[in-house]
């Protein structure tokens, strides 16, 4: 892996938004963005606007883990695609989110820089080395602090992960194998090891409960563990 500059990483950016627009990054926001490093005021703006379309009868430990979930997604989405389609990572030093407003939330980066990432096991690396522990991290904190066990949270961020896979892969199917090389690179070594795995069928599965099928209306999402464990 070696750092690159602005312009890869901007490029790297436009390809994947081509992918979906959770690939995508916004140029504005719009007002009242919060910065993802100030978990504590994105999590009780985010929570407050779930909380109004879900009403009362969602509990707050289910929606912080909704929120939590869903800011990780946006996030990650935009740069696991890039690397995944480019071979360029990018790195933010900073995240800021729209708060309000249905998925996907608004979103822009600032003082991007990229990461040349060669090979699956080099995404997964510098995923946790420039997202997973510096940005996502915190966040996760955040949320633990007040309600949801972190291996719930830990549960949420692979979710996220595989996620952004499928959609990478729906959009380029010559690109699924690769997304799934990373996926087991970052179940193998690091902080998302033993959060996930593969079922006999070969779809994916979490091995912790999100706690969204508690959701009025909810039903379990096709990685839920309640669903079938994997092997």
């Amino acid at each position: 892996m070696g750092s690159s500059d602005a312009a890869p990483a901007r490029t790297a950016l436009r390809r994947a938004a081509a992918l979906g627009p959770f690939c995508a990054v916004d140029a504005d926001p719009g007002p009242g963005a919060v910065d993802l490093r100030d978990g504590d005021r994105l999590l009780d703006a985010r929570t407050a606007a779930v909380a109004a379309v879900l009403g009362p009868a969602a509990g707050r430990r289910e929606v912080h883990s909704l929120v939590h979930l869903g800011v990780v997604a946006r996030v990650l989405s935009p740069a696991l695609a890039a690397a995944l389609v480019a071979a360029v990572l990018p790195v933010p030093g900073s995240v800021l989110l729209q708060p309000v407003g249905s998925n996907p939330v608004p979103m822009t980066w600032s003082g991007v820089r990229g990461v040349d990432v060669a090979v699956p096991g080099e995404v997964a690396a510098a995923l946790v080395e420039h997202w997973l522990v510096p940005l996502v991290g915190p966040w996760s904190d955040a949320v633990a602090a007040r309600s949801v066990s972190r291996r719930a949270l830990t549960g949420n961020v692979v979710s996220a992960l595989h996620g952004t896979a499928v959609v990478v892969a729906g959009a380029r199917p010559d690109l699924a194998a690769p997304a799934r090389a990373v996926l087991d690179a970052l179940l193998a070594h690091g902080p998302l090891v033993g959060t996930g795995g593969w079922r006999p069928d070969g779809s994916f599965a979490r091995r912790s409960c999100c706690m969204l099928h508690r959701l009025p209306a909810a039903v379990p999402c096709a990685d839920c563990v309640l669903v079938g464990a994997p092997a």
